[in-house]
């Protein structure tokens, strides 16, 4: 039982989880409220939830060869990108 808890030690020593989720979580509310409030554009609720795509694909891959700031970075883009679509 000993190993089980060093593994749990180490998830939570490794915070790059917390950080994406924290930026992915962000950026999907952001999004919304820029999107109503901001620009005045109603938009379907799946299209409101872009940036958890490449939330999801950080989980699934484990972060395949990229820098948490390069997944960050990669979320806040796809929520520009977003943005800028439906808002212009």
């Amino acid at each position: 039982m000993a190993s089980s808890d060093a593994a749990a030690a180490m998830d939570l020593r490794d915070r790059s989880d917390l950080y994406v989720a924290l930026v992915a979580g962000l950026c999907t509310v952001g999004l919304t409220l820029a999107l109503e409030y901001g620009a005045g554009v109603e938009v379907s609720f799946v299209y409101r939830l872009s940036p958890l795509v490449p939330y999801f694909a950080f989980v699934f891959t484990r972060g395949a060869a990229l820098s948490t700031r390069a997944w960050m970075a990669l979320v806040a883009a796809v929520t520009l990108g977003t943005f800028g679509f439906f808002a212009f």
